[in-house]
């Protein structure tokens, strides 16, 4: 019933090889290339896995710069959340800080990352189904495959969590998940569940780790993934299905066995601080080749805050109440600026002089790169180990009795990020908060807190409007870099700093809102008549 395939089927391997090495592409076209030329032997298939790789960060699926890879959605979610402010008024990411991007079923951008992640789950599919058959050691096979069944489990556990309504660890998850695919059929087929869905993520990222841990081949680069990689994964999908104890312990492996370490300049550094996978916390991450771009498809081209396009628009910038939280001892709070505006007085962020750059109060500079404007394609993190300390620290706190164990795990990261920090005798609710908040500021902007937020069932709460009396979000001087006096104290700085106030950026989604779920894109919809469409 060829009739109702999907773009990400029809599609499955035009675009996989984006990733391979230059001599292969020097003979081959990425767009006409022969799967059996791929699937020759292990040294030829490893460039199938290079092109799953890619999906992570390539914005070459789409002739739209603005969509690009599973960087951009790192991006969204970010935008969507509490933690992440969206200072001045821009065309990028405006729609996903109002929450209405991911609610057209109409956007090219939602059809576009939808197919990214199924591309991840075809590709996977048809390198399971042909690995074993191939000339090579089985060393190479397993590696091969180790990966493949990694990225299909990453790709079902991310659209889950945004199509699907969120997991409930109490059970009973009939609610709808997403249409799985794991034998690349093209005919019609109904949304599983939630629990059908979480029950192939963890198949297949057992599986991962399983492959993983046999093989010797060593990965090139922290683009590939490992077994330590597959752990972590694992780990996060634990700490989302409420399997606390389960995830603190998978974590804690991934923070013992690893070989990464925490880095005392992860945070000094300024140029390219976040954009380099040697740093020894990083433990998977893209690694794309340094070339010139015509556009910011690129992660930090829309995240460093320097003097280009977008973000002399709109600096990113954290939430006002969440920073002034934050040690002043603690070596994170200044990589936020909350005079932002006050250009001369130091420490104060660094932008370019131009008269079309803006500062705004709080904006940040943790992804600050060199020359945004005619070199992308930095590396860009999805997994470092204080994550994985993180998890430890909060699987512990939330399993109940093992309070201890959490405080002991999250003391090294907390105490190296501030040295005056001491070892918390928090206990419960309190303890979960403490860690939470450790959370959020060592992993502001790298596309977590949208995901928490869903997982725990809180709302999206990005803070107060000013009280009467206080400044409304105005100019006082009408120039650029004035930010507003008169500031409300018990406000938080979201929408602070456009001339007029908006109305249409909602401050608070409650927990359980439709809203939560993104709508399944109309090309699914409409060549798939089984699919069922989220609540409209």
């Amino acid at each position: 019933m060829k009739q109702y395939k999907f773009l990400s089927i029809i599609a499955s391997f035009i675009f996989l090889f984006g990733g391979c090495s230059e001599d292969f592409l020097d003979t081959k076209s990425t767009r006409n290339v022969d799967e059996d030329a791929i699937f020759a032997n292990t040294g030829t298939a490893i460039m199938a896995v290079n092109g799953i790789h890619k999906l992570m960060w390539t914005g070459s699926l789409s002739s739209s710069a603005f969509y690009g890879g599973y960087d951009m959605l790192m991006i969204w979610s970010e935008m969507m959340s509490d933690d992440l402010i969206y200072t001045y008024d821009n065309a990028q990411f405006y729609l996903q800080a109002a929450w209405t991007g991911h609610r057209n079923i109409t956007a090219g951008s939602l059809a576009h990352f939808y197919r990214v992640l199924m591309y991840m789950i075809s590709n996977s599919n048809t390198i399971m189904e042909r690995v074993d058959a191939l000339p090579g050691t089985q060393s190479e096979r397993d590696n091969i495959k180790g990966q493949a069944y990694f990225y299909r489990a990453f790709a079902y556990y991310t659209m889950v969590q945004m199509w699907g309504e969120r997991y409930k660890a109490e059970g009973n998850n009939t609610q709808l998940g997403i249409v799985m695919r794991n034998d690349n059929s093209t005919d019609p087929r109904e949304r599983s569940t939630v629990e059908t869905v979480y029950t192939q993520v963890n198949e297949d990222v057992e599986e991962a780790i399983r492959l993983l841990a046999a093989t010797s081949e060593v990965r090139p680069n922290k683009s590939h993934i490992n077994v330590h990689v597959a752990r972590g994964l694992k780990a996060r999908i634990l700490l989302t299905q409420g399997k606390f104890l389960e995830a603190a312990e998978t974590a804690k492996s991934v923070v013992a066995n690893s070989g990464a370490k925490l880095q005392d300049d992860t945070y000094t550094t300024v140029n390219n601080r976040f954009s380099d996978q040697t740093n020894t916390e990083w433990l998977w991450g893209s690694h794309p080749s340094l070339l010139p771009v015509t556009n910011l498809t690129h992660f930090h081209g829309y995240m460093s805050n320097e003097n280009v396009s977008y973000n002399q628009n709109t600096p990113r910038a954290i939430n006002s109440l969440l920073y002034k939280k934050i040690s002043n001892t603690d070596i994170r709070k200044t990589i936020w600026f909350p005079n932002g505006g006050i250009t001369t007085v130091l420490p104060r962020p660094i932008v370019p002089p131009s008269t079309n750059s803006k500062y705004a109060n709080y904006m940040a500079n943790k992804f600050l790169v060199s020359d945004p404007a005619t070199i992308g394609n930095r590396d860009i993190p999805f997994m470092r180990l204080p994550e994985m300390m993180l998890i430890v620290a909060e699987g512990y706190a939330r399993a109940g009795g093992h309070d201890e164990d959490a405080a002991t795990a999250l003391y090294p990261l907390a105490h190296h990020r501030d040295p005056q920090y001491i070892k918390s005798t928090k206990t419960g609710a309190e303890l979960i908060d403490e860690v939470m908040f450790q959370r959020r500021v060592e992993l502001w902007g790298e596309g977590f807190r949208w995901y928490d937020l869903k997982r725990l069932n809180l709302a999206m709460d990005r803070g107060p409007a000013p009280r009467e009396g206080y400044n409304q979000a105005k100019w006082p001087n009408g120039g650029l870099a004035a930010m507003p006096a008169n500031e409300d104290p018990e406000a938080s700085n979201f929408w602070r700093y456009s001339p007029v106030p908006r109305t249409d950026q909602p401050r608070e989604i409650p927990a359980g809102d439709k809203r939560w779920q993104w709508y399944i894109p109309n090309p699914e919809i409409e060549l798939n008549p089984l699919c069922e469409q989220n609540e409209l």
